[in-house]
């Protein structure tokens, strides 16, 4: 295919023969607004370790009442004992063995205490070489034996086991009154529960009722998890989707599924990166993108999250057509791509510029000094600014989807929100061919919608061979609006509908190029599609997960 006379071939992502230092200059402007700091472990203070190196073989300065009645090491820092310093392994209740180095026994030991040395019999009474020494017999004495005493004319000990025969009989008479008055009492309050459940009123633990159901089924996934989505259709035009959430575990589930085998399957990458030397640590509720490339032979996905450290990983299942199980790291090319911390992600693949390569990966994130900046696969480390700091708000949320040019799908759009006072808007910017005077190419969607708060999400989807766009927000308390492309012109749409479906309260929304929906509602993960003359509605399909 040729290229229009006009452009030169380069991809449309800022890689080109031209020094990018004088094509395009990065705009790094800083907010009036302070700038959140991640501060190390190290220089928060908390640097001491109350465990000693594996190197140290002795006890060092054992503090005052070490051993409280055996209940472990006292710190003065912990009142309550050392942790789990209750019973060491070996039972001794200290490491290392029952004495210090220096053989001496613990302080304030079990034992008790003696004013003369544990070495003389006398300080705990006669040995028993000393009861030999006086015929076997101890104490010794040459009195002779007392008449033995009685009470009401029968020997001691033959009183007192009649009478402790009778003591039992009368406790064991009382028990069982007590028993039988209670059983009457049960039987009683039965009858009454019984004939309360025939007019009507059912128990707590009926389990027809709801909330005695929802009290025993398990959380699966992670309160304040995000989810992503991305599809892509192989050359027998097998469609494939794959979306991407967290468990309770933290860890980053992938479901997969294909319109040939109709079925969904679950890879855990925590768990397949866990005995790696990369396992993967993501933040829990860590803002997810995803985005697949379907250009023959490459069948690729990936998926890209964040850190503790606020800084951009990546996942990717690089033969996603014969080996979908299968997920490595991408790393980035070593590139440092640090967040804002609680700001969001958006990817896609962009397909090259009237040319046949296999295009390159893009995320879209907010800097720490507020910027929204792309980065993309051709060159990771040299992300370029799409959105300055004066033009967006903290922590937006962000999506981002190709747009035609011509016959050509090698443009963006890319959704963030601005702040106008006390409200927000929703709005698209364009790439064409650079972010350059992309302030000049700005389309307000949503006006007077809440600042940006974790629960906000924004999604975009296409159809109609790309000339149709859906561009949606899930907004603080649950509620979703947002805005048609008719092809003509922008409508508003003030609220959507979910038909057929179970009950929703969604904290978590994705959208797939190919106008699926996926929402995170009631510990379950939904899948709906768009009604596509009907942009306002979106038909139930299923539940992806559980």
């Amino acid at each position: 295919m040729s290229n229009p006379a006009e452009h030169q071939p380069y991809s449309t992502l800022e890689v080109s023969e031209r020094d990018p230092e004088a094509f395009q200059k990065e705009v790094v402007q800083y907010p009036d607004h302070s700038i959140p700091q991640a501060v190390p472990l190290e220089q928060a203070g908390a640097t001491h370790s109350y465990y000693s190196p594996e190197t140290a073989k002795e006890v060092v300065s054992a503090p005052h009442n070490a051993y409280l009645g055996g209940g472990g090491y006292k710190d003065p820092n912990y009142p309550g004992g050392y942790p789990n310093a209750a019973a060491y392994h070996n039972g001794a209740g200290y490491p290392g063995g029952v004495a210090y180095s220096d053989g001496s026994l613990y302080p304030n030991s079990a034992y008790p205490a003696s004013s003369t040395s544990p070495l003389d019999s006398s300080a705990y009474g006669p040995s028993p070489l000393t009861a030999t020494e006086n015929g076997g017999q101890y104490p010794p004495t040459n009195e002779k034996a007392a008449p033995a005493a009685t009470i009401c004319g029968l020997r001691r000990r033959t009183f007192f086991i009649i009478l402790g025969v009778a003591i039992v009989a009368i406790i064991a008479l009382g028990v069982g009154l007590g028993v039988g008055l209670a059983d009457k009492s049960k039987n009683e309050s039965a009858a009454a529960n019984s004939d309360s459940s025939s007019s009507g009123s059912s128990g707590s633990d009926d389990p027809k009722d709801p909330a005695s159901t929802n009290s025993t089924s398990a959380k699966l996934i992670l309160d304040n998890s995000k989810i992503t989505a991305s599809n892509w259709t192989d050359n027998n035009g097998v469609v494939h989707r794959t979306i991407f959430f967290q468990d309770v575990y933290n860890s980053i589930i992938a479901r997969r599924w294909d319109s040939s085998g109709k079925t969904w399957k679950t890879n855990n990458l925590t768990e397949l990166m866990a005995a790696t030397t990369t396992p993967l640590h993501p933040q829990p509720g860590t803002p997810l993108a995803s985005a697949s490339m379907d250009h023959s032979p490459t069948f690729e996905t990936h998926v890209w999250f964040t850190d503790p450290g606020n800084i951009i990983r990546s996942m990717a299942s690089f033969d996603a057509l014969n080996r979908p199980d299968s997920w490595d790291n991408d790393t980035l090319s070593g590139a440092v791509l640090e967040t804002w911390p609680g700001g969001q992600l958006a990817a896609m693949w962009q397909r090259t510029w009237g040319a046949d390569g296999d295009g390159n990966w893009i995320v879209a994130y907010q800097r720490p000094e507020g910027a929204i900046k792309t980065a993309n696969s051709s060159i990771w480390g040299t992300a370029t600014v799409a959105v300055e700091s004066k033009n967006v708000a903290a922590n937006s949320s962000l999506a981002i989807i190709p747009q035609l040019r011509g016959p050509w799908l090698d443009r963006l759009e890319l959704v963030s929100e601005r702040a106008s006072g006390s409200t927000g808007i929703m709005s698209t910017t364009t790439f064409n061919d650079t972010w350059n005077g992309a302030d000049q190419r700005v389309t307000e969607l949503q006006s007077d919608i809440p600042l940006p708060a974790v629960s906000q999400q924004f999604a975009a989807t296409k159809w109609d061979s790309w000339n149709q766009a859906l561009y949606i927000a899930l907004l603080q308390g649950g509620g979703v609006q947002g805005n048609h492309w008719d092809g003509k012109q922008m409508n508003a749409i003030s609220s959507f509908k979910f038909n057929s479906g179970p009950e929703t309260n969604f904290t978590a929304i994705a959208m797939t190029p190919d106008a699926m929906f996926y929402g995170i509602s009631n510990n379950q993960i939904l899948e709906y599609s768009l009604d596509q003359s009907d942009p306002s509605n979106f038909n139930y399909v299923g539940t992806v997960f559980p």
